[in-house]
């Protein structure tokens, strides 16, 4: 099997590698190869070239509740004006963790990661504040049940500072050795392994691969808010089932859930949004679809 990629360009066997690494993110170079029929060499070649060009990177994303921010808000923002200005200034605020550009009802999406709710409501009155905004509609995550970037779930693991040691590495090199964490935590390889793997089976990290939605990379991004019927809880997980869903939530406001969906083509979301649609449980359904991603980022200072 070849081993040779266009430049900027994802084969089929490079998307088999980021979705295993979506999974698990610090699966080895051998076990990637034995999964996509490769040699280890040629397999840690394209691993080194994905998260080099920048189509992936491999992060560890703590869950909110670790990161001491458990509330979570969906901001859809209309603007006079220059849409791009407004995305800018939201994406320079510490407590959002993802803006974009949208085409749609709203010009700005932005998702916002606090404290609390008095927190959420001084973040949306800044927001509120900012030159070129015209109005904002928030819907707030009570649920969020599939997350390929963040753990979800309750976190049953207990943090010392080792952990969030360890965390503020992983944040930036979710693929560093045990090596490497254990010097900078002052713990053997063994130790730091150990530790690592409690913290991921503890809810408290999630450590996989996030595409990166440069614009150039080929791929679409689209929102979906649903509006459910009734008790419908098998709603969201058939849905978050669906390969091109990267993120489910339940949530109150304009939409009882919101899904974001990841594709290599047009037709995928299409079908996604069919499904959706077509779902027993769901009596109406809206989409947005991602532009330019401007912030991205699930990583805390407050670590």
């Amino acid at each position: 099997m070849s081993g040779k990629f266009a430049p900027e360009v994802l084969d089929a066997i490079d998307e088999r590698i980021v979705s295993l690494l979506e999974l698990d993110g610090r699966l080895t170079h051998r076990e990637i190869a034995e999964q996509v029929d490769l040699s280890r060499s040629a397999a840690a070649t394209r691993i080194q070239r994905l998260i080099g060009e920048g189509h992936v990177a491999v992060r560890g994303v703590a869950h909110p509740a670790v990161l001491g921010r458990p509330s979570l808000a969906h901001v859809s923002i209309a603007v006079h004006g220059s849409a791009a200005a407004v995305a800018r200034a939201a994406a320079e605020r510490e407590d959002t963790a993802f803006v974009s550009l949208v085409a749609g009802r709203y010009a700005v999406v932005a998702e916002i990661r606090t404290a609390g709710q008095a927190e959420i409501e001084a973040a949306l009155t800044d927001l509120r504040g900012l030159p070129g905004v015209g109005a904002i509609d928030t819907i707030l995550y009570t649920e969020v049940l599939h997350d390929v970037a963040g753990p979800v779930g309750e976190v049953t693991a207990d943090l010392d500072d080792t952990d969030r040691a360890l965390l503020r590495v992983l944040q930036e090199d979710g693929r560093a050795s045990y090596v490497r964490l254990g010097g900078e935590v002052g713990l053997s390889a063994a130790g730091a392994r150990r530790r690592v793997v409690r913290l991921v089976e503890g809810q408290a990290v999630r450590i996989a691969a996030v595409r990166r939605h440069s614009g150039s990379d080929r791929r679409s991004a689209m929102g979906i808010g649903l509006r459910l019927a009734g008790d419908h809880p098998e709603v969201l997980a058939d849905l978050a089932a669906l390969t091109p869903v990267v993120f489910a939530a339940r949530s109150v406001g304009r939409c009882d859930a919101v899904l974001t969906v990841n594709a290599a083509t047009t037709g995928e979301l299409a079908a996604v949004l069919d499904a959706a649609r077509a779902h027993p449980g769901v009596r109406g359904a809206e989409s947005w679809s991602h532009l330019e991603v401007v912030k991205e980022t699930y990583a805390s200072v407050r670590l």
